[in-house]
């Protein structure tokens, strides 16, 4: 009798093991996404512009996606993730914004392998925020830096940011991020036009 109620008890282990292993929800992957204003194909055109190194808090360099629970307190979700590394997806919106805003298809990420035509600008950003709260807000803050033709600094700015989270979901964490990485670039285009004015 012992060693029939060991067998079950064992086959009930194995039951609930292999049953929560066959249950566990899998991850859901995120995309920084801006579209590229169709107007821009075809021949290249405009200023041409750099972005890079665009650098991320060591905080945010993982697939997780990172939301605030407190002034001091971090969440790192396990089952809601980036699709990509941070960094590349926050470049490619960037770029992306840019080339929209400055009517120029010559938006490049650097380092490009073809260097033949000459860079205008440069731009080096620091993110040192880009989280926020579900059903809350997102708060982006970056350090940037544009560059000239002789790699001298034109300026230097710290831009903190922030977008209304419309729901409670990561999706709309994610989409409120994206508008802040836009409200970003509107700030970086400003100034790069500003230059070409004078």
């Amino acid at each position: 009798a012992l060693k029939r109620l060991l067998q079950a008890s064992v086959l009930a282990f194995l039951g609930i093991t292999l049953c929560g292993c066959g249950i566990s929800p899998k991850p859901d992957f995120y995309l920084l996404h801006q579209a590229a204003s169709s107007r821009l194909t075809g021949l290249e055109r405009g200023i041409a512009i750099g972005i890079g190194p665009v650098n991320v808090a060591p905080y945010l360099d993982r697939p997780q996606i990172v939301t605030r629970a407190g002034n001091h307190r971090l969440k790192m979700s396990e089952f809601h993730r980036w699709s990509e590394p941070l960094k590349s997806g926050i470049s490619t919106v960037l770029a992306i914004n840019l080339s929209n805003k400055l009517q120029s298809n010559r938006v490049y990420l650097l380092p490009r392998q073809n260097r033949t035509i000459p860079l205008d600008y440069r731009i080096i950003i620091d993110i040192v925020r880009f989280d926020g709260q579900l059903a809350g807000t997102a708060k982006l803050a970056a350090r940037w830096s544009l560059y000239g033709k002789d790699e001298q600094a034109i300026l230097t700015r710290v831009s903190l940011i922030s977008a209304d989270v419309q729901g409670k979901t990561y999706e709309q964490l994610v989409a409120a991020e994206n508008r802040t990485l836009q409200k970003l670039s509107a700030e970086i285009a400003a100034a790069i036009t500003a230059r070409q004015v004078h």
